[in-house]
């Protein structure tokens, strides 16, 4: 090939190439005018929504009563311990019978027992390496030994009820029978709902109700309207003693006050058309 054979086709290449590079940026300018393009009308369409939040409240009160209590028997002699608590077994499902409460409300657990072992006082060696000097008192250590001392054996009382009244009324009157001897500790009673299942149902309800009129001032306040509901979402229920508005991220479930107040929040999250 002659050199101006060479001159003439260098140009000619460099024209075909650039028509193939101009080619090719108009196939991309068209491929991102059509992504935009299909951006814009997707967040266009895409529906609006709102996330309001709704509450419910109401007042509530206990329908079961549950109290426990430990009746304690100590002694050398494990069957007399043994006899022992028997004994104020006795005694106490009689006082209870003679409080009204019924038998089969009552429940006592098995006895457990717990060994206690003598503890005897001993001087502590030397430190390690160092020679007894005569004249210096040692130190006095209490130790524990295998030799048992006792036997200490406890049983509990379970009682159950919708009586609240009377069995609150036991809790605080069966430490009189300490005073014929039995060892036995009485805890606070628990205060119970047992409809909850049902009235969780009806709060859901209340709170989204209270959530769908919020929304509704919110968004007519703007001019707006509300579209549908698409999502209900509800929160832990709240249960306190009357009065108080304590909140916890895993929920309250107070048990100490007869009268109570439950509590129940709704996230809910609407269309607006």
């Amino acid at each position: 090939m002659s050199t101006s054979d060479k001159a003439v086709s260098l140009p000619q290449k460099i024209i075909v190439s650039l028509q193939v590079g101009g080619i090719f940026f108009a196939v991309a300018n068209i491929i991102c005018v059509a992504i935009f393009a299909y951006t814009y009308i997707s967040v266009k369409n895409e529906p609006k929504t709102i996330e309001v939040k709704g509450s419910a409240k109401k007042a509530i009160i206990s329908d079961i009563i549950t109290w426990q209590g430990t009746i304690t028997a100590r002694d050398p002699d494990l069957v007399k311990a043994y006899d022992k608590l028997k004994n104020d077994a006795d005694l106490v499902a009689d006082f209870l019978r003679k409080a009204g409460v019924a038998d089969k409300e009552v429940t006592f657990s098995a006895i457990t027992t717990n060994k206690i072992y003598k503890r005897e006082v001993v001087s502590s060696p030397p430190p390690a390496g160092e020679n007894i000097k005569t004249g210096v008192p040692s130190a006095l250590i209490v130790v524990a030994t295998n030799k048992i001392e006792m036997y200490a054996l406890a049983q509990n009382i379970l009682i159950e009820s919708r009586d609240i009244e009377k069995v609150a009324s036991v809790s605080r009157s069966v430490t009189s029978l300490i005073k014929d001897g039995v060892e036995i500790e009485s805890y606070s009673p628990r205060y119970l709902y047992s409809k909850f299942s049902e009235l969780k149902i009806d709060m859901l309800a209340e709170a989204t109700k209270d959530a769908t009129l919020r929304a509704t001032q919110i968004v007519s306040n703007a001019n707006g309207k509300l579209g549908r509901l698409v999502e209900a979402r509800m929160g832990v229920m709240q249960i306190n003693p009357k009065g108080v508005s304590e909140v916890s991220d895993t929920g309250n479930n107070d048990t100490s006050s007869l009268e109570k107040e439950i509590m129940a929040v709704v996230t809910t999250c609407f269309e607006l058309e």
